[in-house]
């Protein structure tokens, strides 16, 4: 655990690409450091991230009423959102309120959704982890990789034929993340929003992160702070520990869109190797089906700019009144509150 977290803060120097995220988890620049008291900027004006889509939240929402099966959530895709981290000493309030900016690119602005977990996940991961092109379920974890990613990956449920990571897993997990398979093996991402997840990145690291709350920019629904304006706040009481928070879109009409472009290949088709599908329907990385109308995925992820205001006041309070919990030490009592 401390190795994975060690790792995890090498990502703090490097910034998630700004336009098409297809990047893998990059925590950027750090919001506040409670050792150094250091805000990198959050607390003095804001910091200015951008975020690709505006669904990214609310695809990793349970029941979302989108991107949901008779048998399981498909989970969302964590390219979609900005993870971003803040470190805490001591007992402290901490408050932030997320805006989504206007966008040259002719994006809509912004409904940012938020959600706050204990931990990280480590450097680099992503939702599509471990390629081993060419190797079967019964021999791929003996012939490359770590021993733990192959048995993170071996456990989950697998990604439809039509989700951007499928070839990227196919080969690792028993029945191929087949749509037509019966159960759960119909995932899109690993990402959620509103409850612990766990993500690994093909150096072998694994490490999953605790759900606290979240807010979003929608009238009603889970997390909604009742008013829709581009802005969504939040103050709670954290307890000392290193924290991941999530940014990503909360509109419910991007979600639909994104999720019936993402499907627009044949559910269920055979394996075919994105590489050798080509240039018309695949770009490399997703699997075909996904740009087979060329430019609706990628316009319905074009950046979205975001101002981030963070601020952490320290409340000292006596020895006995901690709470110690899994991966959340030291959470005394959270809430959220629209910002005036």
């Amino acid at each position: 655990m401390k190795k994975n977290i060690a790792l995890s803060l090498l990502a703090l120097a490097g910034l998630l690409l700004g336009s098409q995220a297809f990047a893998h988890v990059g925590y950027g620049t750090s919001l506040y450091d409670q050792a150094t008291n250091t805000y990198a900027g959050a607390g003095t004006g804001g910091l200015n991230p951008t975020v690709s889509s505006n669904a990214g939240w609310i695809s990793g929402l349970s029941n979302n009423g989108v991107n949901r099966t008779a048998t399981t959530d498909t989970y969302g895709d964590s390219h979609n959102n900005r993870f971003r981290s803040f470190t805490l000493t001591q007992q402290s309030q901490v408050s932030f309120t997320v805006t989504g900016a206007a966008n040259s690119n002719g994006a809509s602005v912004l409904n940012p959704g938020v959600s706050i977990f204990s931990g990280l996940v480590p450097a680099s991961s992503h939702d599509g982890v471990g390629d081993l092109n060419g190797l079967s379920p019964a021999v791929a974890a003996g012939l490359t990789g770590s021993a733990a990613t192959q048995a993170y990956l071996a456990s989950l449920p697998g990604f439809a034929s039509w989700s951007p990571f499928y070839d990227a897993n196919d080969e690792i997990l028993a029945a191929g993340g087949a749509a037509d398979v019966p159960g759960n093996r119909d995932k899109w991402g690993v990402f959620k929003s509103d409850g612990n997840f766990t993500m690994g990145n093909n150096s072998g690291l694994v490490n999953g992160v605790t759900f606290i709350d979240a807010v979003a920019d929608a009238a009603s629904g889970a997390y909604a702070d009742g008013n829709v304006d581009n802005s969504v706040s939040w103050s709670g009481l954290l307890g000392p520990g290193t924290y991941t928070m999530t940014i990503g879109g909360a509109s419910l009409a991007d979600l639909t869109a994104l999720f019936a472009a993402v499907q627009e290949g044949t559910p269920g088709a055979a394996s075919v190797d994105c590489t050798s599908f080509g240039a018309a329907g695949c770009n490399g990385t997703q699997w075909p089906g996904v740009n087979t109308t060329p430019g609706t995925y990628s316009n319905l992820r074009l950046a979205r700019n975001m101002n981030i205001a963070f601020n952490v006041q320290a409340v000292p309070v006596p020895g006995a009144v901690w709470l110690f919990g899994s991966a959340i030490a030291g959470l005394i009592g959270f809430g959220r509150r629209k910002a005036a």
